[in-house]
């Protein structure tokens, strides 16, 4: 998942966590390379997603490895390794690689970091979010190497309108093995987390069902 500064990207990821454990009963692990364990949960707390409690029951570990922690790369990787085996966790997700590999001075370090992820992302056998930065006014996604290896790509990005107002918009570039939606689809940061408008606003024959009219949360678009 990639996306400007603010477009969501962590209350989208923390949303994908908190409905698996809660509503399907697939433990989470969250591994924090951008902020604290203890920002996270407040931040959380806003949208009503009580991670503390999920954190008791076993369905859910928090891993504080912001880059003030000193913990190197490996370290951590091994950390989510045994998170995720402690839970027998269902879903992962790993916030963010451009957070991660801030101590990285070159590309090739940069692409060496990514194929550990994803055999590590193989090893854990979970269905996995990595999160990456895209700075304002570029289209680059990671080290170019990410969308590559990945099997799916997850845009966020913003736009302000004729009236000046930010309009966020969601996009599915790319998803293996799976149909997906081909449009442009408008989103908000509401209470209760990210609602999205499923009727596209810039029209492409979509390749899944339609919800004309309605506007879903996460989980069930």
């Amino acid at each position: 998942m990639t996306g400007y500064p603010g477009s969501g990207k962590t209350i989208l990821s923390a949303n994908f966590i908190y409905e698996g454990a809660t509503r399907y009963g697939e433990p989470g692990v969250y591994a924090c390379f951008a902020e604290s364990k203890k920002t996270f949960i407040r931040e959380m707390n806003k949208f009503g997603w009580d991670f503390e409690a999920l954190t008791h029951e076993n369905h859910f570990a928090i891993l504080d490895l912001s880059i003030a922690s000193d913990i190197d790369i490996q370290s951590s990787l091994n950390l989510i390794m045994e998170a995720v085996m402690k839970i027998h966790a269902r879903r992962l997700v790993i916030d963010s690689i451009t957070a991660l590999s801030v101590g990285l001075k070159s590309r090739l370090e940069k692409r060496q970091l990514i194929r550990l992820l994803y055999k590590l992302v193989q090893k854990v056998d979970c269905t996995t979010i990595m999160i990456t930065d895209m700075p304002w006014g570029t289209e680059r996604i990671g080290e170019d190497i990410e969308e590559f290896i990945v099997d799916g790509i997850i845009l966020l990005q913003g736009r302000y309108d004729e009236m000046g107002l930010l309009r966020r918009q969601l996009r599915v570039l790319k998803m293996r093995e799976t149909e997906h939606a081909l449009g442009t689809f408008e989103y908000k940061i509401e209470k209760n987390g990210i609602e999205i408008d499923v009727e596209p606003k810039v029209k492409g024959r979509s390749r899944t069902r339609e919800h004309r009219g309605r506007k879903l949360t996460v989980e069930e678009a």
